[in-house]
């Protein structure tokens, strides 16, 4: 099967359900290839309301003798949180568990509050192994053992130079 947005998505739809499913999503997340890295593999972030007037004609007006001006109509963007995942992982030779924990990785910080605005839940994300911990919590044992087995060999030729970015 081809990887691309579509089956990007999916994924991500399938780990919420089979995972995630109790997790409150106060943001939308959005999900998609980013640049190919050697070493960071997925990342999210949490894209905040920016003001976009809709006018740019301002008000003015006066109380007690100040003049000030207020926008007539603001409309705020939502918020929404992006995962972005390496470009490595569009590849066919890279399991698709690998991708599957990446994902999670990603969701359990959202679920711990970070790029998201969920209450935070830990002060630092990855302190003490709290995500394996957590995605251990889920049940997503296999993903864990997969993406362990395949960085080592990962790591391996990474070392001996024959990936190179």
């Amino acid at each position: 099967m081809l990887r691309n947005h579509q089956w990007l998505e999916n994924q991500l739809d399938l780990l919420l359900k089979k995972y995630f499913g109790d997790i409150s999503i106060t943001t939308p997340i959005e999900i998609q290839f980013g640049r190919e890295a050697k070493y960071r593999f997925g990342s999210i972030k949490l894209y905040r309301n920016k003001k976009q007037e809709t006018r740019n004609r301002k008000q003015k007006f006066r109380v007690s003798g100040l003049k000030f001006k207020v926008s007539s109509l603001v409309r705020k963007q939502p918020q929404k949180s992006i995962i972005t995942i390496t470009s490595m992982f569009a590849k066919q030779d890279v399991p698709v568990k690998v991708v599957a924990y990446t994902i999670a990785h990603e969701l359990c910080h959202y679920a711990h509050g970070f790029s998201s605005t969920n209450r935070r839940l830990f002060k630092f994300p990855h302190h003490g192994g709290i995500v394996n911990a957590e995605l251990q919590k889920r049940g997503a044992n296999d993903l864990i053992t997969a993406y362990k087995k395949w960085l080592k060999t990962y790591r391996q030729t990474v070392l001996k130079g024959k990936i190179s970015v």
